[in-house]
């Protein structure tokens, strides 16, 4: 009887001591990354990119296919496009923000929560800052309430792009602040980030929409050459895309380009048959012109780009207004409608300015035109 229950007592004793080691074993696997982990950093694809004797680095990462069916996707059913009942999907734009960094951080987070509120009815798929962030970049509290105002969207993981403008860097180009609270550490891991030039400086964003494949790519201020190649180098790589691209200098208020829209439009623009929009800020008030492009130099256009300015801030600081557009794949059009959350009005300037339609050129009309001329 004595010798059974020592035999006992040992049993429990080695089962002790198995739970305990096992317990060990698993406390030590769990420091280091599991096997879903580790796929996800297979994914990031470190690349370097010679430009001018200067190594410039950028990050591609390798995105699933996520193309929605066409007829799976709900239209937009929004009161601003009443009365419109074949638009597929919008693109939100934030002009430039800086006086409500500075003085009106209530709006801010007004246009934004806009967004977001209204984000089924607009079946919502994009937002492009153009800049100017805040009005005076060595102010910390200005960060500071733009990153509060701009994390209402990455809390409900709206997909959005934000660079610089002038205001931003000041004439020195300074990013320290820019790349503390928006650099590329903030969204490397978003599926839709494609990949960043210089901490988040420049970017592009993967956005699949009804069936429509775009690439958004956004460069801050102060482009020059390597600005440039790497802006050409990421638009090459994803040349089947529909590109938007979207800068802080680009159009000027009466619809003519700057020295950097013109450089821009000669040395990006023109080059990349994908670019079908520009976007930007910085000059007061709203333009737009529309250029056509021969791509295959047979004296005839193979595609239009529209180049579109939208700069609220002295309209009272802004009054919040933003701008949606409006896709409607089956009659390549797109609807610009400007609001303003704020004051709940639909146009600040005149209505035809802020308000318009144009025909889109889509990338089945881009295919039809390249197998027209045998290309």
């Amino acid at each position: 009887m004595h010798r059974t229950n020592w035999r006992d007592f040992l049993a429990v004793k080695i089962m002790i001591i198995f739970l305990f080691l096992c317990c060990v074993v698993s406390g030590i696997l769990s420091l280091f990354p599991g096997k879903q982990l580790k796929t996800n950093a297979q994914m990031v694809n470190a690349e370097r990119h010679a430009v001018n004797t200067h190594v410039v680095h950028h990050v591609f990462f390798q995105r699933p296919n996520l193309s929605p069916a066409e007829n799976q996707e709900p239209k937009v059913t929004h009161k601003l496009f009443k009365g419109i009942h074949s638009i597929d999907f919008t693109f939100g734009v934030l002009p430039d923000t800086q006086y409500y960094s500075k003085l009106h951080p209530d709006i801010f987070k007004r246009m934004n929560h806009w967004f977001v509120d209204n984000r089924a009815s607009l079946n919502l798929k994009y937002i492009f800052h153009l800049g100017d962030i805040v009005n005076n970049f060595d102010q910390p509290y200005q960060w500071k309430t733009a990153d509060k105002a701009m994390r209402i969207l990455d809390e409900e993981k709206v997909p959005y792009g934000i660079i610089t403008g002038n205001h931003d860097v000041g004439f020195q180009k300074k990013y320290q602040s820019f790349d503390r609270y928006f650099g590329e550490k903030r969204y490397q891991w978003n599926p839709w980030y494609g990949g960043s030039y210089d901490n988040n400086r420049g970017h592009f964003d993967l956005i699949n929409a009804n069936g429509q494949k775009y690439i958004m790519l956004g460069m801050g201020w102060g482009i020059g050459g390597e600005e440039i190649s790497w802006m050409n180098h990421v638009l090459k790589l994803y040349h089947k895309r529909i590109a938007i691209l979207f800068v802080h200098d680009y159009l000027g208020s009466y619809g003519k380009r700057t020295v950097q829209g013109q450089m821009l439009f000669e040395k990006v623009v023109r080059p990349n048959p994908n670019v079908r929009m520009v976007m930007n800020g910085h000059s007061f008030g709203a333009a737009r012109r529309i250029d056509k492009i021969d791509d295959n130099f047979d004296g005839k256009p193979d595609r239009k780009v529209m180049q579109i300015l939208s700069d609220y801030q002295s309209v009272k600081g802004g009054q919040g207004y933003i701008r949606v557009m409006g896709f409607d794949l089956k009659h390549d059009k797109i609807y610009v409608r400007t609001f303003s959350p704020q004051v709940n009005r639909t146009h600040a300037f005149k209505k035809n300015k802020d308000n318009f339609t144009f025909s889109f050129d889509l990338d089945q009309k881009m295919k039809k035109t390249k197998k027209k001329h045998g290309r």
